[in-house]
């Protein structure tokens, strides 16, 4: 069982971070390509999916291929960090932001 923080834990019962609702992805790619590629596109040379192809191997190592990823995790990670990922603030990436980030991972796929 894991383990969450109280704050994070309170802001998953209240809803706040609730699913993602079907949406346009080019905002969510574009802060993808801002705050997140540097480290998680796909290929070599980007620290967080070699870390990930480590840890979890290769079909979970690019963030914009999986498809099992969830609106909360996702939320979960970015505002609390994870491993080497340091969390994200408020003032980096906003509430908006994050809302179209997770939209644009848990896009349905063809």
């Amino acid at each position: 069982m894991i383990r969450l923080p109280k704050n994070v834990a309170l802001l998953l019962a209240l809803g706040v971070c609730g699913s993602a609702a079907a949406a346009d992805p080019a905002p969510g790619k574009a802060v993808f390509d801002r705050f997140c590629a540097a480290c998680h596109a796909p290929g070599p040379g980007h620290a967080g999916t070699e870390r990930l192809a480590q840890a979890r191997g290769a079909s979970k190592a690019a963030l914009e291929q999986r498809t099992d990823l969830t609106p909360d995790y996702i939320r979960l990670v970015v505002r609390n960090g994870l491993v080497e990922m340091p969390p994200w603030r408020l003032t980096e990436i906003d509430d908006a932001q994050l809302t179209q980030l997770v939209q644009y991972l848990t896009r349905p796929r063809k």
